[in-house]
């Protein structure tokens, strides 16, 4: 264990160094080099570089530029990598909201509040009660495109981002109740959550670590809530159970903002990236390199 902090620096030096390198020249990041900018990993890559001022630069003019232009009239911003026909991925807007929250230079205050508008406006579609899943179809989270059904991971994102928001409007607080009442009932019984639903065709789903880690961060001022204790508790004994790189990073954001220890976890997390690089994948690069970041100028991104 004495090699893990100049490890960790070594590590989170060359994560940083591949994100300043891969960027692309309209200011966004694709998923691998060489591809068209998306919102995803341009969210993290600026999560990470932004903490570290002298790898980043000071000059994010293009950065504003290519949020700027993804922007729709609604407040949404739409990935025109993937086409205007598409509709907004509205879990990749949940996380720019935080981004922009935690980035204040990255938008003017009418683009943030425009974003967080749009996002209380949408809702997951409402299904008929189900006579097979043992879940209730009335609630009403967030989708990954408008009017469909509610995920874990959207709702995660938009309930953590308007819980993040500066002051919240009545409909912000209804919007926020629904998303952790979905996020409840979805609650696997094992505690932590899987893509969508606990259980279906009367057999109990088993949860992943990702969209643990995820729930709890949205849920983390909730910390007496039954599904939070069981959550938390599965996160802490499956924390290294899943080896990817996403996994292990957002269990490491979550369990470092619980106050729980996280030392196997980065060491877990750094001997991947010495293994693999990731891939040179652009979003895990840019995740990993937030987990290893820590410290007030990340997690107070995603503390409530």
């Amino acid at each position: 264990m004495a090699d893990t902090a100049p490890s960790r620096s070594r590590g989170l030096e060359r994560m940083l160094e591949t994100l300043v390198t891969g960027a692309n020249p309209d200011g966004g990041w694709a998923y691998y080099p060489g591809h068209a900018s998306r919102l995803e990993p341009t969210c993290w890559a600026l999560l990470a570089l932004l903490a570290h001022p002298s790898t980043a630069g000071s000059d994010i003019s293009a950065h504003r530029d290519f949020l700027l232009r993804s922007r729709r009239s609604d407040g949404l911003v739409l990935e025109h990598a993937i086409g205007e026909e598409n509709r907004p991925n509205l879990a990749f807007n949940g996380l720019l909201a935080l981004l922009l929250l935690a980035e204040r230079r990255l938008a003017s205050d009418a683009f943030r509040t425009a974003l967080l508008s749009a996002l209380v406006a949408n809702k997951g579609a409402q299904y008929p009660p189900s006579s097979i899943n043992r879940q209730d179809n009335a609630l009403q989270g967030w989708a990954w495109i408008d009017s469909t059904f509610s995920w874990v991971e959207p709702t995660s994102w938009c309930v953590l981002a308007l819980k993040k928001a500066p002051s919240v409007s009545p409909g912000a607080r209804d919007r926020i109740r629904a998303g952790e009442q979905l996020l409840v009932d979805r609650c696997c019984a094992a505690g932590g959550w899987n893509y969508g639903n606990a259980n279906m065709l009367g057999q109990d789903l088993r949860p992943y670590v990702s969209t643990t880690a995820l729930g709890l961060l949205a849920m983390q001022d909730r910390r007496q809530e039954p599904s939070v204790v069981r959550s938390l508790d599965y996160l802490v004994r499956h924390r290294l159970s899943e080896e990817s790189a996403m996994a292990l990073a957002l269990t490491l954001i979550s369990l470092r903002l619980f106050g729980e220890r996280t030392e196997d976890v980065e060491s877990r997390l750094l001997s991947q990236w010495d293994r693999t690089a990731f891939l040179g994948n652009h979003h895990l690069i840019a995740i990993a390199a937030c987990s290893l970041t820590g410290g007030p100028s990340v997690d107070a991104a995603f503390r409530v």
